[in-house]
């Protein structure tokens, strides 16, 4: 079965559902799929690049419980955690930097 653009209208309206109720949640990349691993068909990616603060606004706006939220190192760090809601499963995402160590330099007498 193929995703129609009907299909992919409904995972686009549940995001101006919640972008209306959080007027002041940053922009993200908005990707919407099938899915088949996952509970529902449907699936509704949103994604951030550094914006740890922006991650926790999306979270709260979604109702995504901090304990079902996971922090994984891949060249990186990347924080995601997912929630169905309306048939839709939503997968939120931020793919962020570790942060550097502090290196001491030798400076040159």
């Amino acid at each position: 079965m193929s995703l129609t653009a009907l299909d992919q209208a409904r995972g686009h309206r549940l995001m101006a559902e919640v972008a209306e109720s959080h007027p002041h949640l940053p922009a993200a990349e908005v990707h919407v799929h099938r899915q088949i691993s996952l509970v529902a068909e449907l699936t509704v990616d949103v994604v951030l690049h550094g914006d740890l603060e922006g991650f926790g606004q999306w979270q709260r706006a979604l109702g995504i419980d901090t304990v079902d939220t996971r922090r994984i190192e891949f060249g990186g760090l990347v924080s995601s955690g997912h929630i169905t809601r309306d048939g839709i499963t939503v997968v939120l995402t931020v793919h962020h930097r570790q942060e550097a160590p502090v290196l001491a330099m030798a400076v040159a007498a």
